[in-house]
């Protein structure tokens, strides 16, 4: 089965601004999920589809800063930073990145739910390619189950399309990785989320030139 979206991460400098922002033009207020302390980060979840989300990230001030939470810090507004895709085995998706010359890596991750319970995957970050983060990560979900099954509904994905001046380039890496996305050719390198919401219709953008 060809990868596909697992989950948008809206990345903003501040959590509770994001999900006010959020609410404000969706009607739908995030629900937090918790730290990431790997991470110095944080987030909120809303539902997009039963196996979609979207996690709203930002710095966890309550936790030291690593790389990560120094990028989002520095955000002037929420973006749409990068993407997830789904895979059933972390291991045979980074075999497949390193088969057709990329290199792999392998990162298992953690987080509690507010409920004490714990939320376990694996990450794979393939690097390489030359497409930033128009390729996304993949993403195992192990015990616990996937966090739409709770996360708060009222949105759903319209579409999510990625456009870049160069799309044959990309979908060239993407059908290597057998990541299944629509491209498009577009003046600029970025994503492009379209959600309903119970307040109408509106567009998640990124990321930002230079952001």
């Amino acid at each position: 089965m060809p990868a596909v979206l697992d989950h948008l991460l809206w990345a903003s400098a501040d959590l509770d601004a994001a999900v006010h922002a959020l609410e404000e033009c969706t009607g739908v207020r995030a629900a937090y999920g918790g730290s990431h302390p790997e991470l110095g980060t944080h987030n909120a979840l809303a539902r997009l589809g039963p196996r979609e989300f979207l996690e709203v990230l930002a710095p966890d001030p309550m936790l030291k800063a690593g790389p990560v939470a120094r990028q989002l810090a520095a955000l002037p507004a929420p973006v749409v930073l990068m993407w997830a895709a789904g895979c059933g085995s972390a291991t045979a998706t980074a075999a497949r990145a390193e088969a057709a010359g990329y290199r792999a890596i392998v990162v298992p991750g953690h987080r509690p739910r507010p409920d004490g319970s714990i939320v376990r995957w694996t990450n794979v970050f393939v690097s390489g390619h030359g497409a930033g983060t128009l390729v996304p990560f993949f993403i195992e979900w192990h015990e616990g189950g996937h966090p739409a099954d709770d996360a708060p509904g009222g949105l759903t994905l319209a579409s999510f399309v990625i456009e870049t001046p160069r799309p044959e380039s990309l979908c060239a890496v993407l059908d290597l990785l057998d990541i299944e996305v629509a491209v498009q050719e577009g003046e600029q390198e970025r994503m492009v989320a379209t959600l309903d919401s119970p307040r109408g219709r509106i567009e998640l953008t990124g990321p930002e030139p230079n952001a």
